[in-house]
């Protein structure tokens, strides 16, 4: 690693205001080894942090409020207009930034595309939920919370987060079994809403349907063969909703615990959704039912 000292943006005058920045080159520089360790859901739980690509998704990750600990860049990233403002936004949050040559960045990125800047960003375990969590989904204006049982896809829970987020839910719980929230891809699905979100954790889905059920919320398990349609359920009363696993679907002992199975009726061949389509589809229906019932 070399220092490359201030960068002052292309036309300025000498004495205006510019950021410092390290110059990195070698795959085997610790700061770049640390961002490949991001890679790895065990060395994110260490570091409690995410990596997070993008342009679009590093400027989310500063609106949220998240602390972004390091950058890497590239020159070409840094000679737009979007990006140089990026940097100094950085810098004014006290980030540590370092532009590195295109194929080290492309090393590093978890997408084949990547958009010339990559981030390490502080997240935090999700706290259990307890009767305090459960009491604030009830009093929320969308009182239903989403939890993915042993969802696997990282887009699949990113696309349920971020149909959290853009619905208005009270937040998703989740289990052991499932996927990272952090995961790189998770986030890039989510848009950035899993660093937005309200997350809780449980020990597993039945616990989870249990504390939700003695709290006096509902619990519905999304079920092609459910017994009410998504449209039958009366969203105004709270709920936790389950969306299984992508082949296995939720777990035995979460539907015992659950006050019933949720369909969403389908024409054709078709024999059911993805979870991300049918978490997607349900909270909208909530979300709907309760807009509908303001507007009275």
């Amino acid at each position: 690693m070399t220092t490359g000292g201030s960068r002052r943006a292309p036309g300025m005058a000498s004495g205006a205001a510019a950021w410092p920045a390290a110059v990195i080159r070698s795959p085997q520089n610790e700061r770049i080894k640390r961002l490949r360790k991001l890679h790895e859901r065990r060395h994110r739980n260490a570091l409690e942090a995410t990596l997070v690509e993008g342009r679009r998704f590093v400027e989310e990750a500063l609106a949220a409020g998240r602390r972004i600990r390091q950058v890497i860049f590239t020159e070409r990233f840094a000679a737009t207009a979007e990006g140089w403002r990026l940097l100094e936004r950085l810098t004014a949050a006290g980030t540590a930034l370092a532009q590195v040559p295109e194929a080290l960045l492309a090393d590093v990125a978890v997408t084949e595309t990547p958009q010339g800047i990559l981030a390490e960003v502080e997240v935090e375990p999700p706290e259990p939920a307890d009767a305090s969590w459960w009491q604030a989904v009830r009093d929320a204006p969308v009182p239903v919370v989403l939890l993915p049982d042993r969802v696997q896809d990282p887009g699949n829970l990113g696309t349920l987060l971020r149909a959290v987020e853009g619905l208005g839910a009270a937040g998703a719980v989740l289990v052991p079994g499932t996927v990272d929230p952090f995961h790189p891809r998770a986030v890039r699905a989510a848009a950035a809403a899993s660093l937005r979100v309200a997350l809780r954790s449980a020990a597993s889905a039945a616990r989870a349907a249990e504390e939700a059920r003695a709290a006096g919320l509902e619990v519905w398990v999304a079920d092609a063969d459910g017994e009410l349609a998504s449209w039958e359920v009366d969203w105004s009363r709270p709920a936790l909703v389950l969306v299984g696993n992508e082949g296995a679907g939720v777990s035995p002992e979460a539907v015992r615990a659950a006050s019933g199975r949720v369909a969403i009726p389908l024409a054709g061949a078709v024999g059911s959704l993805n979870a991300a389509m049918a978490g997607t589809i349900l909270l909208y229906e909530a979300a709907r039912q309760l807009a509908s019932r303001r507007a009275r």
